[in-house]
């Protein structure tokens, strides 16, 4: 994970800033540390990347709590005097998304950052601050309510297609949860969430029941990683493939019970679910 800053300051200043925001971005990477409880890992050096930009990087993955982040940020850069202009942005080493950002314009004022309850899973995070030059202020503070109306009409767009998208997956359940199916030998219950072979009853995790019903309304054929993740995890924030992994390994050892029943992996595009002499495909 790592952290970037970016300032402007007058020339004596110059020469003194680097060591005091170095100082200042270890005291942030060590603080989050301890609040993953995670007194042993190393901080590693920071590295001036450019002028004005700094690099925090750790050894290990960790988690970050909003209110953690913002309240550190906050009481480091106070004590090294440091100005408190500045946009923050979380971002997911691997997918380059923002997972969360918000924007200081001088002290913090009660509820003026969203989103503080939101904790972010282990993984690897870039953490960037950009810090606003005094003279570009005024400019910014139009910006940054263009950043923040932007980010209001996301959050609106982002509700109203998971609100869509949740009543769209409901509305199949329910035709999926009206009948059993039959997979093989097997006979699936989604909404009772498990499986059934002559008199053995197999239990299902929500999650498996899920993929379990998509891949059942497409038989032997090949649904893609993101479908999967999308309908099954798309309110849950930043997903890793191992999530899916995972499940579509457990899931595997369940249809185990039928030889004739299984799920391939198609390399590099999803998976699909194969059937042999099923009666009802």
């Amino acid at each position: 994970m790592s952290i970037m800053t970016i300032h402007s300051f007058s020339p004596k200043e110059d020469l003194f800033y680097a060591e005091k925001i170095k100082v200042a971005l270890r005291a942030v990477g060590n603080k989050l540390l301890l609040k993953n409880n995670d007194s042993t890992s190393l901080v590693l050096p920071i590295k001036e990347i450019s002028d004005y930009k700094f690099e925090l990087s750790f050894q290990q993955e960790l988690a970050i709590d909003p209110e953690d982040l913002v309240a550190i940020i906050d009481v480091e850069l106070k004590k090294a005097s440091l100005p408190d202009n500045y946009i923050t942005e979380v971002i997911h080493c691997n997918t380059k998304e923002v997972s969360y950002s918000y924007e200081i314009l001088g002290p913090i004022k009660e509820n003026e950052i969203s989103c503080l309850g939101r904790k972010l899973p282990t993984n690897c995070y870039t953490i960037q601050i950009i810090m606003l030059k005094e003279e570009t202020h005024s400019l910014y503070n139009t910006m940054g309510n263009m950043y923040t109306f932007s980010l209001l009409v996301l959050l609106i767009i982002l509700i109203i297609s998971s609100t869509l998208l949740q009543k769209k997956r409901r509305e199949k359940k329910s035709i999926v949860s009206s009948n059993q199916i039959v997979l093989g030998t097997l006979i699936f219950s989604p909404d009772q969430q498990r499986l059934n072979k002559d008199q053995t009853e197999i239990s299902l995790t929500a999650k498996e029941s899920e993929l379990l019903a998509i891949f059942a309304q497409r038989p032997n054929q090949i649904v893609k990683r993101e479908q999967l993740i999308k309908q099954v995890w798309e309110d849950n924030g930043v997903v890793v493939g191992r999530s899916l992994d995972m499940f579509i390994s457990k899931l595997r050892k369940k249809l185990g019970k039928d030889s004739e029943v299984k799920i391939v992996n198609v390399h590099g595009v999803g998976y699909r679910l194969e059937i042999i002499n099923n009666g009802n495909s």
